[in-house]
């Protein structure tokens, strides 16, 4: 993991990337390990590990808010830019400013949401007794991700001089 730490912003995004890159492996390993011993369980040993699934459902979604949310970062969403290549500077900049308002909405929303959600929730899950505060707590951290990646966005949209 090598930073430069010659722009703080730059080196603190880096360092935020390659965690989340780690922590996504991790989880990925994980995924596979849950899954991996219980087929090895129901095939070999023909028992079925009841652990392995709820465990393997928490990791996954880890994995794809996370995943959302670094390539929220690095900004490898899939876009149609097709139409958007046609048009004018500044009818693109129209185009960027309101894909980054209603990303702001969404991510908005979704924190409300939760907060909403959260505001007396005390649910666990059937077996592992796990809170599903844990599971939920997943879009949280990708709308804030989610909010970091946009700002930079924004401040790049119009730091950009006119073309």
């Amino acid at each position: 993991m090598k930073v430069n730490s010659a722009n703080p912003f730059q080196a603190s995004m880096q360092l935020l990337r390659s965690t989340l890159e780690i922590a996504i492996g991790l989880l990925v390993l994980g995924v596979v390990f849950c899954v991996a011993a219980n087929v090895f369980g129901r095939f070999a040993l023909n028992y079925s590990f009841v652990w392995a699934e709820e465990i393997s459902r928490i990791l996954f979604i880890w994995l794809v808010l996370l995943g959302a949310g670094l390539a929220s970062l690095n900004n490898e969403h899939v876009s149609v830019s097709y139409f958007k290549n046609l048009v004018s500077s500044p009818v693109r900049k129209v185009f960027g400013l309101l894909s980054i308002g209603v990303i702001y909405l969404v991510c908005i929303c979704i924190l409300i949401g939760f907060r909403d959600i959260m505001t007396g929730f005390i649910s666990v899950t059937p077996l592992l007794q796990i809170p599903k505060t844990l599971l939920f707590s997943a879009m949280p951290v990708m709308a804030v991700l989610t909010l970091i990646a946009n700002s930079i966005a924004l401040f790049n949209l119009f730091a950009r001089s006119p073309t």
